[in-house]
């Protein structure tokens, strides 16, 4: 599957868009930017701030970004970092492919994040079934995010749905 970009994610998910655009993750790549010495080329910074890298091995996946000329579109820590690579997910829905409502229920589900109750790594406790919080560590790492606490953070991000 390929990136695509949270604008045409935001085609349909206007208000979960709106949303994620108030957040640091939907300007992440732009803090790189205005550094001094600005870091937009370091692959260490680049895993976090753009989107589809491999965040723990500094390369990008095959349709991930490049550079802000070549990619623009894939630009900051878009929707797709989190909810993975929508090609097939937006080809499903807008009839670009034939897909069955069953198909089109398993890219939706591929793509929603599920919460577990009392997720989160307070007290350094990370479930294996915390799935999300496992994710944002990726980033949000002792080197990167040392006070990085998911039941903080989750409301600060959280947006859910298609309008």
């Amino acid at each position: 599957d390929s990136f695509v970009g949270s604008a045409v994610c935001a085609d349909c998910h206007t208000m979960a868009s709106e949303e994620f655009e108030k957040t640091p993750h939907s300007h992440a790549t732009q803090t790189l930017v205005d550094l001094d010495p600005p870091r937009q080329f370091d692959p260490e910074c680049l895993s976090c701030h753009v989107t589809g890298w491999a965040p723990q091995e500094y390369f990008p996946y095959a349709s991930g970004f490049l550079s802000l000329n070549e990619t623009p579109h894939l630009t900051d820590n878009g929707c797709e970092n989190c909810h993975g690579p929508g090609q097939s997910h937006v080809a499903a829905e807008s009839g670009e492919v034939d897909a069955d409502d069953a198909e089109i229920e398993r890219l939706r589900a591929a793509m929603r994040l599920t919460i577990l109750e009392n997720e989160g790594n307070k007290d350094g406790q990370v479930y294996k079934e915390a799935v999300v919080v496992k994710m944002c560590m990726q980033c949000h790492d002792e080197d990167n995010s040392p006070d990085f606490d998911f039941q903080e953070y989750w409301p600060k991000v959280e947006h859910y749905g298609k309008d």
